[in-house]
């Protein structure tokens, strides 16, 4: 649930930066099954007049006009952004208006990289954060730092706006934000006589109790699909593992890394979990979180309100995902930003908008409304956010790891997601199966 955005880059460099974009799009094409969309050529890029004219368009009257393209987190997205767009177009009348475009998740990337490929990207847009080494190694990504200054800079959350950081330059504001925690079903604890647990010899000993087979099982594993990498995050950096070293290096054969694989896998062996973890998605899960099927499942914020919304009488808590002894507490955050376009020729007027859209008031709306934690910090001290339902994820930001800067990380992730599963079908060994990632990571 939670991407990144450039624009082109000079022309001197375009056809290396399109090559290189080409790839990208390629690799995530494959990782997300389908696209009708082609990879950009270099014979389509053009030059940096038409980038800027594609961006942005200036009326006789002078009215500029600029695209802004959004990530849609639900079905309500649409009208949440149409808010705040028609609201700024009024205000603006006569100068800056702004063209809203939305895009599925799963699209975002292949639409950002064709149209940064192209010369057609758009002057402000919504990504993943995780993709800022991505498009600012091409180029693509204006620096945020000049514009990004006084009391508009300290409303927000300093470790959600360092996020958006990159060799000491700001690429990305953030947009959404989440920290996950571990949820699991009162009434099967309750029945199984076990409380939740802190610690992995709590967690399997609490998954084995609470299950009954085949009516209900204890810790919900995806281990299909989106998110695999980021569900064996939580029993690598509980465990002291990492995915990265500092310089980009692969730790997954570290001894730290391969016990939180082993680990997962012999909760499984053990009946802690399904039996055939790769037949299940995130989405699966958490259905069956919701009907009771699964007793423990780790996600975001935005589960409550499902949880209302689908299964009123569940109940239901959250902790802190467990650790592996005194490993220090550590849960998974993952963070989208808002970027400007390099190539756009109305930064300040970009800008303008930006500073709009994060008035107080929409950023309570939309953080509401999609589940998401709040980047600013008066939106946090709200009666919304310091509600039991929601403060504990606020306050789980001061233990919350990012997943790490690289310019492949798409591919990582997808290294990393086979390592897991190969490891939990039994057709290698965790060693041997990180150690194999290893290898792939290290040769990109």
């Amino acid at each position: 649930m939670v991407g990144s955005t450039k624009v082109r880059l000079q022309k001197a460099r375009m056809p290396r930066a399109v090559m290189a974009i080409g790839v990208a799009l390629t690799f995530v094409v494959a990782a997300c099954g389908s696209s009708s969309t082609p990879a950009p050529s270099a014979a389509a890029t053009t030059g940096a007049t038409a980038t800027a004219a594609a961006s942005a368009t200036t009326a006789a009257g002078g009215e500029v006009t600029l695209r802004f393209l959004f990530p849609e987190y639900s079905a309500k997205t649409v009208d949440l952004m149409t808010e705040v767009v028609t609201d700024f177009n009024a205000a603006n009348k006569g100068t800056i208006q702004i063209a809203l475009e939305t895009a599925p998740w799963d699209k975002m990337h292949d639409k950002l990289a064709v149209s940064m490929g192209s010369g057609q990207a758009p002057c402000v847009f919504g990504y993943a954060t995780r993709w800022i080494s991505e498009f600012a190694a091409l180029n693509q990504l204006a620096q945020l730092d000049s514009m990004l200054q006084g009391g508009f800079k300290d409303g927000f959350i300093p470790k959600l706006l360092d996020a958006g950081i990159l060799g000491g330059k700001t690429y990305g504001i953030p947009v959404a934000a989440s920290a996950r925690l571990l949820f699991y079903n009162k009434d099967l604890f309750a029945k199984a006589g076990v409380e939740a647990p802190k610690t992995w010899d709590d967690l399997s000993n609490v998954a084995k109790k609470v299950a009954n087979p085949p009516t209900n099982y204890g810790l919900g594993v995806p281990a299909s699909g989106i998110e695999v990498d980021t569900f064996f995050d939580y029993f690598l950096w509980n465990n002291g593992g990492d995915i990265l070293d500092a310089n980009g290096k692969s730790m997954l054969s570290q001894p730290a890394s391969v016990a939180a694989l082993q680990y997962l896998v012999d909760l499984v062996k053990n009946g802690g979990t399904e039996p055939k973890p790769t037949g299940f998605t995130r989405e699966q899960i958490i259905e069956e979180f919701k009907n009771g099927q699964v007793a423990m499942y780790p996600t975001g914020p935005w589960m409550n309100a499902m949880i209302k919304a689908d299964a009123p009488n569940l109940q239901y808590g959250f902790v802190p995902f467990p650790v592996n002894g005194s490993t220090q507490q550590a849960t998974v955050s993952v963070t989208d930003s808002m970027g400007i376009s390099e190539a756009c020729a109305n930064k300040a007027e970009a800008w303008k908008f930006v500073e709009f859209m994060y008035q107080e008031k929409y950023r309570q709306k939309f953080d509401e409304t999609e589940g998401m934690l709040p980047e600013l910090k008066a939106v946090a001290a709200s009666t919304f956010f310091s509600s039991a339902e929601y403060k504990p994820f606020v306050d789980a930001l001061q233990y919350a790891k990012f997943q790490p800067q690289h310019p492949k990380f798409e591919q990582i992730q997808q290294i990393m997601t086979v390592a897991v599963q190969k490891a939990l079908d039994g057709q290698m060994t965790p060693q041997q199966a990180l150690d194999e990632a290893t290898q792939k990571i290290d040769a990109l």
